[in-house]
C-alpha cells in the first residue's frame, strides 16, 4: 500500500508485473493508464513495445530492447554456450520446478526493492503459474492475478508442482480475474473463494466495430471475389495451424477459388509454409499485422478459424465477431460461451481436420447464416467482450481495494 496521508488528491497507484512482449499484457496496462490510473509497469527485461501510459520498471536492463520474455527464459540464458546447456536441463526439469528457479531469479534482479520504491496502492500480477507466482512470495496486498487461459485449464495439470504453486498463489490474492466463467469455475476448483473471483475479460476495441457495412458478410449479393478464410493465431503447436491448412487442401473443388490467409508468426512457421506449398497463391502468410491491415483483412474474410487445443476467451476470436467474420472454432468449454454452433459460428472436435473442412465448406456456402451471425455476434461482442466496458470493471476493482487494506 502507498504511504497514509495520500486521499484522494491522487489516482490509485497500480504496479503490474508481466511480460509486456504480450501484446494482451500490454493492452491491460494501456487500457488502465489511459483512464487516468498511476500504472508501473515492472519488467524482467526491456520489452520491445514499452507500455504507452506506464511508467516502466526493468529489472535487467541490458541496455537493449526486445530482450524477450523471461517466462521460462531466466536471466543469463542468452550466453551461446553455457546458456545452451541451461536451456537443456531447463527442457527436461518439470515447469513448476523452474519457476521455483526463475521465482528466486526475480527475487534477486530486486522486484520486491522495486515494488518497495513503488509503493503501489495495488499489486496486480498476470499469468497465474509465473509472474502470479512470483508477485505472490513479494507478500504486498492488495494483491491482483489475472488468468489467461493455460496457466489454470492446462499448467496446473502438468506436474505436481505447477498445481501446487497455482493453489498457493491464488491462496494469496484478494482478487482474482478471469477470461471467462468456465476458468473461473476451475479456479474454484484450485482453491480461490468465490467471493474473490471476477470475470474480467480482455476484449476487443470499438474500433473493431467501426465501420460494420465494410464487412463481406453485411454485403450479401455483391460479387466479392473468392472468399478468404482468415487464421490469425500464433504459429505454435497449441493452435492447431497445421490442421487449418490441411482441411483448407481438403476443400471439395467448387471451393478451389477460395483463399486462406495465415497471419501472426511463430516457430512453425517454416513448417507450415512447406506444408501449405503445394496449395500455391491459395495460401497467403501475411505475417504479423497492424491494427488497420488486421481489420482490413477481417472485413475481407467470410471466415474466422481459431481451433486450439486449449483456449481462453480469445481476443482475437472477439476482433473476428465484432468486424463480422462467421467464426469456426474448437468444441471447448470456453468456445460454447461466445459460439452457439449453427448459431453464430460453428464449432468443431478437437483434431479432426476432416470435420473441420466440413464446417468451412457450410460456412462459405451459407451466405445467410454469415449474414445473421455478423449481425449477432456485433451485439455479443458490444455486451460481453468490449474493452471500454471490461476496463471500468477493471477501474472499479482496483478502487474498491485501494481502499479497502
Amino acid at each position: 500500500m502507498a504511504p497514509d496521508g495520500a486521499g484522494d488528491a491522487r489516482p490509485p497507484r497500480i504496479a503490474v508485473l508481466g511480460d509486456f512482449d504480450s501484446i494482451h499484457t500490454r493492452s491491460w496496462v494501456e487500457g488502465s493508464a489511459a483512464r487516468g490510473l498511476d500504472v508501473h509497469a515492472i519488467s524482467f527485461y526491456r520489452p520491445s513495445t514499452p507500455p504507452a501510459g506506464a511508467t516502466l520498471h526493468v529489472l535487467r536492463d541490458d541496455g537493449g530492447a526486445g530482450g524477450g520474455s523471461a517466462v521460462l527464459a531466466p536471466a543469463g540464458d542468452r550466453d551461446s554456450s553455457a546458456g545452451t546447456g541451461r536451456r537443456r536441463l531447463r527442457d527436461r526439469a518439470p515447469r513448476g520446478a523452474v519457476r521455483l528457479v526463475q521465482a528466486l531469479r526475480y527475487r534477486r534482479a530486486g522486484l520486491a526493492q522495486v515494488v518497495a520504491e513503488i509503493a503501489p496502492d495495488v499489486l496486480h500480477a498476470h499469468f497465474l503459474v509465473e509472474h502470479g507466482f512470483y508477485g505472490a512470495t513479494l507478500g504486498v496486498h492488495p494483491y491482483v492475478v489475472t488468468c489467461w487461459g493455460s496457466d489454470v485449464l492446462v499448467e496446473p495439470r502438468r506436474d505436481p508442482i505447477s498445481q501446487l504453486i497455482a493453489r498457493w498463489t491464488l491462496r494469496r490474492a484478494e482478487a482474482v480475474t478471469s477470461n471467462n466463467h468456465v476458468m473461473a469455475e476451475r479456479l474454484l476448483e484450485l482453491g480461490a473463494r468465490r467471493d474473490r473471483v471476477d470475470v474480467i475479460t480482455l476484449g476487443a476495441d470499438r474500433y473493431f466495430l467501426d465501420d460494420a457495412e465494410a464487412s463481406v458478410n453485411m454485403r450479401a449479393g455483391d460479387d466479392a471475389g473468392p472468399a478468404v478464410v482468415l487464421s490469425t493465431r500464433a504459429h505454435e503447436p497449441l493452435y492447431n495451424i497445421g490442421e487449418i491448412i490441411r482441411a483448407f487442401a481438403a476443400l471439395p473443388e467448387s471451393f478451389r477459388r477460395a483463399r486462406l490467409v495465415v497471419a501472426h508468426g511463430g516457430s512453425l512457421t517454416p513448417r507450415l509454409r512447406a506444408q501449405a506449398a503445394p496449395l500455391g497463391e491459395r495460401v497467403e502468410f501475411a505475417g504479423f499485422l497492424d491494427r488497420p491491415r488486421l481489420r482490413d483483412l477481417m472485413h475481407a474474410a467470410s471466415v474466422f478459424i481459431s481451433v486450439p487445443s486449449s483456449d481462453g476467451t480469445s481476443v482475437a476470436l472477439l476482433q473476428a465477431m465484432a468486424v463480422g467474420c462467421l467464426p469456426i472454432v474448437s468444441d471447448l468449454a470456453t468456445q460454447r460461451e461466445l459460439v452457439d454452433d449453427g448459431v453464430n459460428g460453428l464449432r468443431v472436435p478437437l483434431h479432426r481436420p476432416d470435420l473441420l473442412a466440413q464446417a468451412i465448406a457450410r460456412a462459405l456456402a451459407d451466405a445467410p447464416l454469415r449474414r445473421r451471425a455478423a449481425g449477432m455476434n456485433r451485439r455479443l461482442v458490444e455486451e460481453r467482450g468490449l474493452n471500454e466496458h471490461e476496463m471500468t470493471k477493471l477501474e472499479a476493482l482496483y478502487r474498491r481495494l485501494a481502499v479497502a487494506l
